[in-house]
């Protein structure tokens, strides 16, 4: 007949001990909208914010000198012209 074998011995060395780890209780900052905000447009901002004044100075430079000169040869002779006259 079959015999019933006792379970193998574990040595003490190879038991795994077990260690507990406590999360502290203390509450996380939290982010707001405008912080997250705030870290998104850091260089973006910079970069973005440096575009929309160039294109403000180059139009306004633009207009000016524009309005110093004359646009076309019609302005340029005197702004007379018999286009319309019937």
């Amino acid at each position: 007949m079959l015999q019933r074998q006792p379970p193998p011995q574990i040595p003490n060395d190879a038991v795994p001990t077990v260690t507990i780890i406590e999360v502290g209780k203390e509450p996380t900052p939290g982010l707001s909208m405008i912080d997250v905000a705030v870290a998104a447009f850091g260089l973006t901002g910079v970069i973005m914010v440096a575009a929309v004044v160039a294109g403000i100075i180059a139009g306004v430079l633009y207009t000016w000198y524009r309005s110093r000169r004359a646009i076309t040869v019609i302005e340029a002779r005197g702004g007379q012209h018999d286009l319309f006259k019937a």
